[in-house]
């Protein structure tokens, strides 16, 4: 078994035992948070005082013996808390929430075993001042604030201890998927309490209890041990930079993640996640940028897959805001492309096979009119209708028209070449280029709209496609074509366009038969 799964198996145990040791640690640094004796009896008050503190220190070693019964409590407690998990799967709600919670739940039920000791020993001080008639008060304030330190040092100790082991592997492993926000966590966890408990545990508690010492010592007279506010002094201050330091990493490390997880999700790795290591509002946060990361990756597939219904051009345009019904008067240029004799050949390949060559004849053609600036507005069977000079404007569409259309003339031939190879049929095509106004825009219903462009240049490009067949070209431009080119061209014929008035002067550039 693997060091972290089997830590995660058995880390209840290990937390167990963290808890233990942190009590012992605590009652070892009893001696520190001890009240000054007096030295002499020069007062009768003092003297009695004196006796009945030395039996009742005497009694403090009854309460220590008794206090080992207090140790069992912070472990049945923390026993309990932990009951209502066994035989529950990992992934259980339940389980989930327990585990979470442990560092803070541990850390309040540690120090229980202080709670009782302290209960016992102020019920014996009242006990004995009524016996005495002695005023208890130096004591007993001596005692509250010996108590407050002792169990603020064991609750530091096991909180800080296991928040840290379970930052570093119980998290990472139960979370691995993150979304740890819906679980419900304790107060405590959260990073005001943490500071706030920063605050009691390492300045004002300190300088309370350090104030209230020399006061009562002055007022009573009494003299401390030679360096012992400096050693606990020295405590406090460990304890301070300790804390500080825990603190510190508990949020530089998800910052560390968070910072690297954003930078891969701006150089397009969309999969990127940070890891969940807290229960607190860094979890909280790091839970929100995985959904932010999440919902990005949706989107980026939904835009590429958006970008491969219609062209990405269009896309983009429609993603600006131009999804309305409606267009805009633009110059373009059209192209449309036909297969020749595709009806035959339809009749000869089964469907599959059919279907294959237009994909990769498809894939051939827009190749050629992306790298010339142009959109493939629809596939209509075997034929192709682009678009140079919409969505976006141009004042060179129609070079760029007539570019692509040798460009994909070439491709063709090399298209061919493979086809031959693999014994399939050698295909044919018509086509045909025609500039002028067009509407361009979304067209159809409020519910299901298509981006187009309609108007008379596209019907007379389309009629002048049918053309090449009869005039044996595979490639005719139009009078209003050939003068955005500059001329050049070979004259063809004037032809007239059915639906047309007039006639439209055809040109090609003697490089191909249809």
């Amino acid at each position: 078994m693997k060091p972290k799964a089997f830590f995660l198996k058995h880390h209840i145990y290990f937390y167990g035992l963290i808890c233990l040791l942190a009590n012992m640690l605590a009652v070892l640094s009893t001696d520190l948070t001890e009240c000054p004796m007096p030295e002499g009896a020069e007062f009768a008050a003092w003297a009695r005082f004196s006796d009945w503190l030395g039996y009742l220190r005497a009694s403090r070693r009854l309460v220590s013996v008794l206090g080992i019964i207090c140790y069992a409590v912070p472990v049945l407690l923390c026993f309990l808390y932990v009951l209502g998990t066994r035989g529950l799967p990992h992934d259980d709600k339940r389980y989930v929430q327990v585990m979470v919670n442990i560092p803070g739940a541990f850390a309040l039920r540690g120090i229980s075993g202080w709670v009782c000791n302290f209960v016992m020993e102020m019920s014996l001080m009242v006990f004995f001042g009524r016996e005495t008639g002695l005023d208890v008060t130096f004591i007993a304030v001596y005692s509250v604030f010996s108590y407050v330190f002792l169990a603020t040092l064991s609750f530091t100790i096991i909180y800080f201890t296991l928040e840290t082991l379970n930052r570093s592997f119980v998290l990472p492993l139960m979370y691995p998927e993150g979304r740890i926000s819906g679980t419900a966590r304790m107060s405590l966890s959260s990073i005001r309490s943490l500071f706030l408990f920063y605050f009691c545990s390492a300045a004002l508690f300190p300088s309370v209890f350090l104030g209230s010492r020399l006061y009562l010592s002055s007022f009573y007279g009494l003299s401390s041990r030679d360096g012992g506010n400096f050693v606990f002094a020295g405590i406090i201050l460990f304890l301070g930079l300790s804390l500080t330091i825990l603190l510190m990493n508990f949020f530089r490390k998800p910052l560390r993640w968070l910072t690297a997880g954003a930078r891969e999700i701006s150089a397009g790795n969309y999969e990127s996640r940070t890891v969940i290591c807290s229960n607190d509002e860094m979890g909280v946060l790091g839970d929100a940028f995985n959904e932010m990361a999440a919902s990005l990756k949706e989107k980026e597939f939904m835009r590429d897959t958006f970008g491969k219904v219609v062209t990405p051009q269009v896309r983009d345009y429609l993603l600006q805001g131009n999804a309305e019904l409606g267009g805009r008067t633009l110059d373009v240029t059209v192209m449309f492309c036909d297969i020749r004799g595709f009806t035959s050949l339809s009749e000869t390949m089964p469907p599959p096979e059919l279907v294959s060559l237009l994909n990769e004849y498809f894939t051939g053609l827009e190749k050629c009119i992306r790298a010339h600036g142009g959109v493939i507005n629809k596939y209509i069977g075997d034929a192709v209708m682009a678009l140079f000079g919409a969505p976006v404007p141009s004042a060179h569409h129609a070079r760029d028209a007539f570019a692509a259309a040798q460009d994909m003339r070439r491709e063709l031939s090399l298209m061919n070449r493979g086809f031959a190879a693999r014994g399939l049929p050698r295909l044919r095509f018509g086509i045909s280029l025609h500039s002028g106004p067009v509407l361009a825009g979304n067209i159809g219903a409020a519910s299901r709209m298509e981006y187009t462009v309609i108007g008379d240049t596209v019907n007379t490009a389309s009629r002048i496609e049918g053309l090449c067949k009869q005039y044996g070209r595979d490639l005719l431009v139009s009078g209003s074509t050939e003068r955005l080119l500059g001329g050049g061209l070979e004259f063809v014929d004037e032809a007239d366009i059915r639906g047309r008035k007039g006639k439209v002067r055809l040109y090609t550039d003697g490089q191909g038969t249809a």
